[in-house]
């Protein structure tokens, strides 16, 4: 009997992606759609303005397509009035054009983008997606294997210990949910219990695969592809592929936990025997040998995988689908490189010469030493009494750094009595020049040009004056700048600009830290769920570019100038005292009309989409980029989730459209507008109208089960004559507003179920708006198997059903008696 009181419940999902016959290719490319797609494809050819009149001679019949294709061109902004047009013409006139420009180019791309774009019109843009779960009851328990025999022969007594343990391996990744949720209980139930077993055996075997992840709470997903576009209420070969691998799965789980739940019993001497782990056993028989066996016990689980939905979904390819996640880390990464990057300096003490000091100084803002000059001048004044002083020499004396010169100039004036003879003489006499100017008897002036004796930083000039007269000399002499006083100048000068880089390159060094800290901080200290979130909207951002087109913007200029300026209002508000004029916070008519329309997109797009339930392939990270296949080669992070997702090249992203938004989202995406006439209509209407019928969720008072058995080919007849059933019950209600108050007054009456019973109906019904039940092979309510009921209203289909098993920690014990 099943404890359903105590079952587990797994959630996965199975997507089926539809491949046209060749019937429905050509008889969907006579209709056209696929807008976004045929508009990328010009997109991605980008054909010339050249290129396009070489092409019209040769392609007579698709002038239209080729001005569409100028247009395109000439105007990108444009592609949704252009969708529109594009969407109407045949899928083979793309392929005309793709193929002549491939021959035009003779290039391997452009034969690769044809050929691709030829593949994805035998694909249907839209698929399925069906929500499934998978529920295990407790069945009860059974003997397993053998474990260990214990014979005894006559009178004998031996001890047992018994122990038990499991042994556990670690996977390529370590599941994230474990230190979350129930790490603490992995070791007890990882190898009892069969939900968590089979939980983490699909997760471990998806680490090996390039199996999809999903956003939200569909679980792990299994893919299949059809031929055709019916959409069968079966869908035969999406639940066999469902079923058998959610039955491997189960298997290998079961398999691995009695392969790691480990039980040892063996004999022991009679020194444990007080232990109370060991258990003594005696033959009390003198005639006869007992043998002892030990079975362990094994719990059963009944598996049930149920569908309990069905979304219409789109399929696409993005590049790179963390691209701005990944901006981060590369951030982070060239961070490092510049922080590890040691200090620089390039400059050379040459490269300071008497014009570019003052350059230099402005160019790493210090103030510098200006340089010596290269010559100075040195002055002697002394005033020679008459009668006081005496004779002697005139010495000249260098600054440090400086070497004096031998020439020296000046006026010598005197005064005194008026005699014909000249009153002073220098020596060296030869090299002396002197200009005399006699204004006055007894004054004179002399203008003195000459070369004195010369040592080192001195320079000395001897005189001879006669004591009768006063003399004022003023004399100038030269001293030279030393080389060494240059160099020691140009030394200062580099070492100030070097001190003054290396201060502002460890200033840098300690905000690009501090930078790096923090942007490492926000990468890092995300946990499980918030890293989940930012992987969905990322992907949210990337597949709205690729979705809708390029020229889509989720902060268009208008919108985002508004909402700064409201901010801007806002924010100077709370600083305005109430006795004070407020600022104006009202938006324009013009203003109001854009942010309500943008408001009402973004509505649309979150609601019409169940992003919380993206589902997504993510590709290798060599695909697209060999320079960003470099850096993702070797990347690491500590949530293996979020590492195989920023490390991804390109990621397949299935897009479940929310139910209700089926046909006006399949007319944008298909038409590029939310009206007009798309050959996948009819799908979207289909999917939105099985899923109402089969996944109603309201079942009756007092339901059959929580959900209707497909096991059987009789069951399965049964439910596709009750879906025409309910499909003919709607059709009649949209026109009389009421429903039937009898089945025979619908066409194709009576209704009967595969076993040739008329199938019950009621009105009103008992949780519903009516009740329509087959009562099964015995023609009563309730039953197994064939015999169970068979309901409209359930809010699931049972689609299979089988057991596992797993071992317990109990011991059975079978001892038989051996005649001797």
């Amino acid at each position: 009997m099943e404890l359903t009181n105590s079952k587990r419940v797994l959630l996965k999902a199975s997507y089926v992606q539809t491949e046209l016959s060749d019937t429905e290719r050509s008889r969907i490319g006579s209709v056209g759609g696929r807008a976004m797609e045929k508009v990328n494809f010009v997109r991605d050819l980008a054909p010339t303005e050249q290129e396009l009149r070489a092409l019209r001679p040769a392609l007579p019949d698709d002038h239209h397509l080729l001005d569409l294709a100028q247009t395109l061109m000439a105007e990108p902004a444009e592609h949704l009035p252009v969708a529109g047009r594009l969407a109407e013409l045949d899928g083979s006139a793309y392929l005309r054009l793709g193929h002549a420009i491939a021959r035009l180019r003779s290039t391997p791309a452009a034969t690769y983008m044809v050929a691709a774009f030829e593949q994805r019109l035998r694909i249907a843009p839209v698929g399925r997606l069906h929500l499934e779960r998978i529920e295990m009851s407790p069945a009860g328990t059974e003997k397993g294997e053998l474990v260990f025999t214990v014979p005894l022969t006559p009178m004998e007594t031996v001890t047992v210990s018994h122990k038990e343990w499991s042994t556990t391996k670690d996977e390529y990744e370590q599941i994230i949910s474990d230190y979350f949720e129930s790490y603490s209980e992995r070791g007890v139930v990882d190898k009892t219990d069969a939900s968590i077993s089979t939980e983490n055996e699909s997760r471990h075997t998806s680490a090996f695969n390039f199996g999809s992840s999903v956003s939200g709470g569909y679980g792990p997903v299994t893919a299949s592809v059809t031929v055709g576009l019916n959409n069968s209420s079966e869908d035969r070969a999406a639940v066999k592929e469902s079923v058998q691998n959610t039955r491997e799965t189960t298997q290998k789980a079961s398999a691995r936990t009695r392969q790691e739940h480990k039980v040892s019993v063996k004999l022991e001497s009679t020194r444990g025997a007080e232990d109370t782990s060991y258990r003594t056993i005696t033959n009390p028989h003198a005639d006869r040998a007992l043998r002892v066996d030990y079975y362990r016990m094994m719990r059963k689980w009944r598996v049930d995988l149920y569908r309990y939905g069905l979304r219409l979904t789109f399929d696409i390819a993005v590049p790179n689908p963390g691209a701005r996640l990944w901006a981060r880390h590369r951030e982070l990464a060239d961070l490092d490189v510049r922080i590890r990057t040691p200090f620089s300096f390039a400059l050379s003490i040459d490269d300071i010469t008497e014009t570019s000091w003052t350059s230099l100084g402005k160019e790493y803002g210090v103030a510098l030493e200006p340089p010596p000059a290269e010559g100075i001048s040195i002055p002697y004044a002394h005033r020679f009494e008459s009668g006081k002083d005496v004779d002697g020499p005139i010495e000249f004396t260098a600054p440090p750094g400086y070497t004096m010169g031998s020439g020296f100039a000046g006026i010598i004036e005197w005064w005194g009595p008026a005699q014909g003879d000249m009153p002073v003489m220098l020596w060296p006499t030869e090299e002396t020049q002197m200009q005399l100017q006699l204004p006055a008897p007894g004054t004179g002036i002399a203008e003195v040009k000459g070369k004195g004796i010369v040592g080192g930083d001195k320079l000395m000039v001897t005189f001879m004056r006669a004591p009768e007269y006063t003399m004022q000399f003023s004399l100038v002499a030269g001293a030279k700048r030393q080389d060494r006083t240059f160099w020691d100048w140009k030394q200062r000068v580099w070492t100030a600009l070097r001190d003054t880089a290396l201060a502002k390159h460890q200033t840098q060094q300690a905000l690009l830290q501090d930078k790096r800290d923090r942007l490492w901080m926000l990468l890092s200290g995300k946990d499980t769920l918030t890293l989940r979130r930012l992987e969905r909207d990322e992907l949210m951002r990337t597949v709205l570019t690729w979705l809708v087109g390029p020229e889509f913007e989720t902060a268009p200029n208008e919108v985002g100038s508004i909402i700064k300026q409201s901010v801007d209002r806002d924010a100077d508000s709370l600083d305005t005292p109430d006795d004070k004029p407020q600022p104006d916070r009202n938006l324009t008519a013009a203003q109001w009309a854009t942010m309500s329309g943008f408001g009402d997109l973004v509505k649309f797009i979150h609601h019409a989409v169940e992003w919380e339930n993206l589902l997504y392939f993510l590709y290798p990270y060599f695909w697209g980029s060999d320079d960003l296949a470099r850096e993702k080669l070797l990347f690491e992070h500590g949530d293996p989730v979020h590492r195989d997702f920023l490390r991804a090249g390109y990621a397949r992203v299935v897009v479940p459209i929310r139910p209700g938004f089926e046909e006006r989202f399949t007319h944008l995406l298909d038409t590029g507008s939310p009206t007009g006439q798309s050959p996948y209509l009819t799908i979207a209407q289909e999917v939105s109208a099985f899923a109402h019928t089969n996944y109603a969720g309201i079942p009756p008072a007092n339901p059959e089960q929580h959900a209707r058995p497909l096991l059987y080919p009789q069951q399965r007849t049964t439910w596709d004559i009750m879906q025409r059933v309910v499909e003919e019950l709607e059709r009649y209600r949209d026109a009389n507003d009421e429903y039937p108050p009898q089945l025979d007054d619908l066409p194709g009456s009576p209704f009967h179920d595969a076993w040739n019973r008329e199938l019950v109906y009621r009105l009103p019904g008992s949780g519903n708006d009516y009740d329509l039940i087959s009562y099964g092979a015995d023609g009563e309510p309730g039953g197994d198997g064939v015999d169970a009921d068979i309901s409209a209203a359930a809010g699931a289909s049972l689609m299979a059903t089988w057991f596992d098993y797993t071992p317990t920690s109990g011991i059975d014990i079978d001892v038989q008696s051996i005649p001797l």
